[in-house]
C-alpha cells in the first residue's frame, strides 16, 4: 500500500483541527497589577545600637538675617525683661516669628519665645529646654514621639556635603514646634542657604526620610 495517502490526511487534519494559542488575543490580555509594577520599599539599614522609628516627614527652618529687609522700622521687638530690642521691617518680625531664630546687623541672636511673644537676646539660638541650636546639627521634633535630647540617626543625610563638608547622618533633637507633630523633624538650617545641600541631595521639604534613635 502506498504511504501518499496517509501523510495527505495528516496534513489535511492539521489544517482544519484546533489550533494552539501561543500568544493571547489583546481582548484577553490581562494588564499586570499596580503592586507589581510600583516601586518596591527598601528596608532600611541595621544600624548598631539604634531604634528604627519609621519614615518622618522633613521640614527645615532658618535663620532670618535683618540684612535681607533693609527698609523699614515699623514694628517693634522686645526682650523677655520688657525691654525694647528695636523696631525693624515688618517682613523681618513675621518672618522671625514663623523660624524662631534671627541675627541682627550687629551680630546679635534673637530667639523667639512664642509663649511670652518676646525675644531672647544672646550670641546663639536657643532651642526648647535651653538647648543650643547648632546649624546642620538640631531639630525640632515632637517629644511624644521623640525625647528631647535624643541623639538621631538619619541615613539619607550621609548623602550631603554642605559647605564642603559631609554629613554624618547624626542629629540631636533639641526645639520643637506647634507645626511638628508625630512623625516629623524639622530641620535647623543655619543659614537658609545651606537648604539647598540637603533638598539637592534628596531630603526635599516633606518628603520622608529614615530615622533611627541612637541608644
Amino acid at each position: 500500500m502506498q504511504k501518499w495517502p496517509v501523510g495527505l490526511v495528516i496534513a489535511v487534519l492539521a489544517c482544519v483541527g484546533p489550533r494552539v494559542q501561543t500568544t493571547l488575543p489583546r481582548r484577553f490580555a490581562v494588564e499586570p497589577p499596580e503592586w507589581l509594577l510600583a516601586e518596591a520599599e527598601v528596608p532600611p539599614p541595621t544600624v548598631p545600637n539604634a531604634r528604627y522609628l519609621g519614615k518622618f516627614k522633613t521640614t527645615y527652618y532658618w535663620v532670618v538675617e535683618e540684612d535681607d529687609y533693609p527698609t523699614g522700622r515699623a514694628v517693634p521687638v522686645y526682650d523677655t525683661d520688657g525691654e525694647l530690642v528695636g523696631r525693624f521691617p515688618r517682613g523681618f518680625v513675621d518672618a522671625f516669628k514663623i523660624e524662631a531664630a534671627a541675627r541682627l546687623r550687629d551680630g546679635r541672636c534673637l530667639s523667639y519665645m512664642k509663649r511670652a511673644d518676646r525675644a531672647l537676646v544672646g550670641d546663639h539660638f536657643l532651642g526648647f529646654g535651653g538647648h543650643t541650636l547648632v546649624e546642620l546639627k538640631s531639630v525640632a521634633v515632637d517629644p511624644r514621639v521623640v525625647p528631647i535630647g535624643a541623639r538621631l540617626y538619619i541615613p539619607q543625610a550621609e548623602r550631603v556635603v554642605c559647605n564642603g563638608r559631609p554629613h554624618n547622618g547624626i542629629f540631636y533633637a533639641h526645639d520643637i514646634g506647634s507645626a511638628v507633630q508625630g512623625k516629623h523633624i524639622d530641620i535647623f538650617a543655619g543659614p537658609r542657604g545651606n537648604v539647598e545641600a540637603f533638598t539637592s541631595a534628596g531630603m526635599r521639604s516633606l518628603g520622608s526620610v529614615d530615622v533611627y534613635i541612637l541608644e
